[in-house]
């Protein structure tokens, strides 16, 4: 039997009622699921953050490029 208190059927919250989720055996699927959202964010951000820099990278090495046509058409 779960705690004294009572939830709406759907309503259910790990994360609101950690006594719950124990007693329901959900305990541990919460906080994988917890892990594995903060890991997906993480790898999102670490994305974003490669993007950027191969965008910088691009845009140098055009630039450096044009450079070098540049000195060698004003040889």
């Amino acid at each position: 039997m779960l705690v004294q208190h009572h939830h709406e059927p759907g309503g259910f919250d790990a994360g609101h009622c950690w006594a719950c989720a124990s007693q329901a055996g959900l305990l541990d699927h919460y906080r994988r699921v917890q892990w594995e959202e903060a890991t997906l964010q993480e790898v999102q951000e670490w994305a974003r953050a490669a993007r950027w820099r191969a965008s910088v990278a691009l845009w140098s090495s055009s630039a450096g490029i044009l450079l070098a046509i540049i000195a060698l058409l004003t040889r």
